[in-house]
């Protein structure tokens, strides 16, 4: 990784060199500011402030990254702002900047633009309360005051944490008003003349942030969206963490602990850095475990090629400085045994564990077996501190090797075992696994696991490496039992927690070898850990001093890269940055190795010849070449790829399957295979052929294998109406990352799923699945959602299943295939929401409502068009869409409760709801010319039930569009059964109330609507059917009419005009 994809700063420029780098900086950053435009204006139309005093400001936020961020309010003009005119706005902007370029010694690197949003208004005695609600340094709002001098006084939740205006001391658990240090941050920023009274009275205003930070501090300019969600807020927004991703984290964060190492051998212990103040007492024990973690960070940067050889080279020496100095400074020799001398003249049993741990990994690493001696001298010291219940002395002095303390705090056995593990591992000595086998009697006799520690679950793991005994492996899982939720949503980043989970993943593999062992993870939710770690480890972004946070603090370049602990004033140590590394590291593998299963084993990417033959218990004809993989399959034409495998018809002429002649046309366009019941009729086709006896069983089996492979999130979406649509807009917004399965053909019954699922991408993140109501539990059997989305209940397919109750217990039965913790993302509004909500529950999932209703958590408060104002998180969002009606407000808002349960960035996912452009026959709307008429299509007529004919009809009359041009086609709504009348005459009066020139209306059951509607006097017209309907169209169209189309499929009218021209 070239070190320019770095933010950590090189050594302060000479003087003589300012000048000239000062004025390139400055210029990197105006030609930034130039360019982010296109970023920033989509950003703040979607999210901004509603009163005006506020929606007019801008904070300018920069920093040369020695010095701390110098920042500045900016009042724009508003309608310019609404206009989206950057180019207007660039002039302020830049002033700005110069003015705070002036204020550095060094060029400026770093650079945010933000803008307030969710402002609230308090009294300040009020607010001083709900402040101290919040976890020290957990407040993560700004607050404004009224302004002598302009409209209001601005000051971002990273100015205030970072210079402690809400810490009230490190005794006072709870975020509080500092008034010195607010009141001295308030002159500095906005001056003396400035300061508000602080009176109770006094009317304050609590915001939240949106914007960008520009990165110029390397070759080129680099721009992120800046967090919007609340435990985010301050840093970039980033993607779940991959291989890639995290290796970057590792580089960096231990470029930053080697440099910690001074020329002595001895650490920089740490810092408290919002004002740049050094730690400086210390502690042995977390030099040598830090020293361990920096090891660990060394070899997968060197393993992989993360840093350049120059740079290896420093961490290479800093290491060598620490061990050294470790070794001559702190270690004495007592008949034979060595043993680590802490601070204060104490031996702590602990110091000696990982002081072993450093030795051996030095080894293992280098090849150096200088320290072989002492390691084996160090665990010794150990065995002396076992007494001959298992249990050890964890404090010695070391004047007289007399105890000081016989159990200081759990962690120090769980360091013991842990080293010595990995001390035999290394050597075989028997001492060592003996010790540690009577350690682990006396643990589990006295309840170690209730700790839930790291270093149990590290050394746990190892003995079972040797010895995978019962006790040792119930004892692991003990050891998390109880704690997964806790690990899953702890408000604090507790990097030990991701070390407690790797070690305990590390377990679960070894268990995996012995089947005989699997009852021990009996009533434990394994699918629930393993969501709890993935959210435990991208959580730890929150506490990486990412740039953008880092410049908000005294010295940047002093913590730059390294990680902190907010709730300790955003404290910096050794020990917080080896706890973040080591989980890191360990993540990186677990990540690394699935990437390498995917890419050695078919299995894990794509079914081979093989694995096809297994999966259908078919047989080849012919064979496919080695190097054969399934690239998807096909079973209807219209939708087939090139290297996809054909299902052919067969002996009983299936009309779900393909025919020989259309088999024949597939393979010339580059089928790689064909699967049927017939091998004498294909056995010439020219590719393999994989003779089945069951082609519907074998497309079904192959989905599942697909299935099962997938690593992915499946989102299942089923609803009575809405379903593609919402299918083609969730994967539309989630298609930032990259490739997104999703359903083609609204193919959404068994077989149209599983030939879905056999085609998706594997390497995808997501695969959006259409799930109908028919046949659901084999749906769901099928897909294995993580995610439920239920659009709506409504009267669809009554013919079927007779009620709106039936059809909700029968969507709800999607529920059966999903996984515990999964997420039901669930209508809020229909009448059968507490029923299904009650249902997911049962089935230990999480719900998330969406809709108008009050209670739903993500709200559609107003709705015009194709513009709605939406709540969610206590925030209102403006959210303008492409694609216009209540319903698409409504899809999107299903699509948003994904992304925040999941964790995407926000911003990102409404920009490309904004996007997306309704689909054929479900509200797409075009131009096209008939009968030599130019007319716009409101095409909804690929299908209707009661509930999505309202919802067309209301979009329909939204639009600013003349009476006399506005036309309405109206098809039966089909498949209803006894209530179909009785629901086809209550469109009568929402047809009335449409303000249209006229209406046609198509099939048997509109036929009452005629007489309801006044007849042709009223102009209303009926046919019996599209043929009749069509040859008198032009008798009813003008040029330049707007034709909404609405019907059932089976009604026909989606062929009215699908054959002309469009633009």
């Amino acid at each position: 990784m070239p070190d320019n994809e770095r933010s950590s700063l090189p050594d302060s420029p000479s003087l003589n060199t300012l000048d000239t780098e000062q004025a390139a900086r400055t210029l990197d950053v105006m030609h930034a500011l130039d360019s982010i435009g296109e970023t920033v204006m989509p950003m703040w139309l979607s999210r901004h402030a509603q009163l005006a005093e506020f929606a007019q400001l801008m904070l300018i936020s920069a920093s040369d990254g020695y010095d701390r961020a110098q920042v500045t309010s900016v009042q724009l003009d508003v309608n310019t702002l609404q206009a989206g005119h950057w180019a207007a706005l660039l002039p302020a902007l830049k002033q700005a900047v110069e003015r705070l370029e002036r204020k550095f010694i060094h060029p400026l690197v770093w650079c945010r633009v933000e803008w307030p949003f969710a402002v609230r208004e308090w009294r300040w005695q009020a607010l001083k309360q709900e402040i101290k609600r919040y976890k020290r340094n957990y407040y993560r709002s700004g607050l404004a005051f009224v302004g002598k001098k302009r409209p209001r006084l601005l000051l971002s939740e990273m100015e205030l944490n970072a210079n402690a205006c809400l810490y009230a001391g490190s005794q006072v658990a709870h975020a509080d008003v500092n008034q010195t240090h607010l009141e001295r941050y308030i002159k500095a920023r906005h001056g003396s003349s400035q300061m508000p009274d602080f009176a109770d009275t006094m009317t304050a205003w609590s915001f939240s942030t949106a914007g960008v930070f520009v990165d110029v501090s390397g070759e080129n300019a680099r721009v992120h969206a800046l967090e919007t969600r609340p435990r985010r807020w301050g840093r970039r927004v980033a993607p779940p963490l991959t291989a890639v991703s995290t290796g970057e984290l590792i580089a960096r964060s231990s470029r930053f602990l080697g440099k910690q190492v001074n020329d002595d051998g001895r650490y920089v212990y740490g810092y408290f850095p919002c004002f740049d103040r050094r730690i400086n007492t210390y502690n042995v024990l977390r030099h040598a475990s830090s020293t361990y973690a920096l090891l660990e960070g060394y070899e997968a940067c060197a393993e992989q090629g993360l840093l350049s050889a120059e740079q290896l080279g420093a961490i290479r020496q800093q290491i060598s400085s620490a061990l050294s100095g470790l070794c001559s400074q702190f270690i004495i020799h007592r008949q034979g045994a060595a043993y680590v001398v802490d601070v204060g003249g104490i031996i702590k049993l602990g110091a000696n564990a990982v002081a072993i741990l450093a030795l051996v990994k030095y080894h293992q690493v280098t090849s150096d077996d200088r320290y072989a001696y002492l390691a084996d001298a160090l665990a010794l010291g150990i065995t002396r501190m076992q007494e001959a219940d298992g249990s050890f002395v964890h404090v010695l002095n070391a004047a007289d090797l007399s105890v000081k303390e016989k159990t200081r705090i759990i962690y120090y056995d769980g360091e013991a075992a842990f080293a010595l593990m990995r001390l035999y591992e290394h050597t075989r000595d028997s001492r060592w696994l003996e010790c540690v086998v009577n350690a682990f009697d006396y643990f589990i006799a006295s309840g170690h696991e209730n700790a839930h520690d790291h270093w149990l679950a590290y050394c746990s793991n190892e003995l079972v490496s040797h010895r995978p005994e019962r006790k040792y492996f119930a004892f692991a899982v003990r050891n998390i039992a109880g704690y997964v939720d806790f690990i899953h949503k702890r408000i604090t980043t507790f990097p030990t927690l991701l070390e407690l989970s790797m070690a305990f993943h590390k377990t679960l593999l070894k268990l995996e070898a012995h089947p005989d062992l699997a009852d021990v993870l009996n009533g434990f939710d394994v699918n629930a850990f393993y969501r709890a770690l993935h959210a435990r480890a991208n959580y730890l972004m929150n506490g990486f001093f990412w740039p953008e946070v880092a410049m908000y603090f005294k010295a940047p370049a002093t913590i730059v890269d390294g990680f902190f602990i907010r709730h300790h004033s955003f404290r910096v140590r050794i020990d917080d940055v080896e706890h973040y590394l080591s989980g890191l590291v360990a993540y990186q593998q677990m990540l690394r190795e699935a990437n390498d299963a995917s890419a050695k084993l078919p299995l894990g990417n794509r079914l081979d010849a093989k694995a096809i033959a297994s999966a259908t218990g078919g047989v080849w004809i012919s064979t496919p070449p080695d190097e054969w993989l399934l690239d998807g399959v096909c079973y209807r034409s219209k939708f087939f790829k090139p290297n996809q495998v054909v299902v052919a018809g067969g002996k009983e002429k299936n009309k779900k399957f393909l025919p020989f002649a259309a088999v024949k046309s597939l393979v010339s366009k580059g089928a790689s295979a064909v699967v049927c019941d017939d091998s004498e009729a294909y056995r010439e086709i020219g590719v393999p052929v994989l003779q089945v006896s069951d082609v519907r069983a074998a497309t079904l089996a192959i989905g599942q294998w697909q299935r099962r492979y997938y690593a992915g999130r499946v989102v299942g979406i089923t609803g009575s109406a809405g379903k593609t649509t919402a299918v083609a807009m969730l994967a539309h917004a989630l298609g930032y990352s990259g490739a997104i399965g999703q359903t083609q053909g609204s193919a959404n019954l068994p077989i149209g799923i599983a030939w879905n699922i056999a085609s998706m991408p594997q390497e995808a993140r997501y695969w959006v699945v259409e799930m109908a109501i028919g046949s659901m539990a084999h749906n769901t059997d099928l897909a294995r959602p993580d995610v439920a989305i239920i659009t709506n209940i409504a009267a669809s397919h009554l013919v079927y299943h007779r009620s709106l109750d039936e059809i909700a217990r029968k969507k709800g039965l999607i529920f059966q295939g999903m996984p515990p913790n999964g997420v039901a993302i669930l209508y809020r509004d229909m009448p059968q929401y507490t029923y299904l909500a009650e249902e997911a529950k049962r089935h230990h999932l999480q719900v998330i409502s969406f809709g108008e209703h009050p209670d739903a958590d993500i709200r559609l408060l107003e709705f015009s068009g194709s513009s709605g104002r939406i709540m969610f998180d206590g925030t209102a969002h403006e959210l303008n869409m492409r694609a216009a009606g209540r319903h698409m407000l409504l899809n999107a808002m299903a699509a948003i409760a994904v992304a925040r349960h999941d964790n995407l960035p926000l911003d990102t996912i409404m920009t490309r709801l904004a996007s997306f452009q309704a689909i054929a026959g479900r509200g797409e709307v075009r131009a096209i010319e008939c009968y030599g008429m130019p007319i716009t299509l409101y095409d909804e007529s690929y299908n209707a039930n009661p509930l999505s004919m309202r919802m067309a009809l209301e979009t329909f009359s939204t639009l600013p569009v003349a009476v006399d041009k506005k036309l309405l086609i109206i098809g039966d709504m089909l498949e209803l059964g006894a209530e179909s009348e009785r629901l086809h005459q209550e469109l009568a009066p929402i047809l009335a109330a449409q303000s249209v020139r006229k209406i046609l209306l198509c099939g048997q059951h509109c036929q009452t609507l005629a007489s309801l509607l006044g007849g042709e006097t009223s102009g209303v017209f009926h046919f019996a059917d599209v043929k009749t309907l069509e040859s008198a169209l032009t008798d009813h169209l003008v040029p330049h009419d707007c034709v909404l189309v609405k019907a059932s499929h089976s009604v026909g009218l989606h062929a009215l005009f699908s054959q002309l021209p469009h633009d």
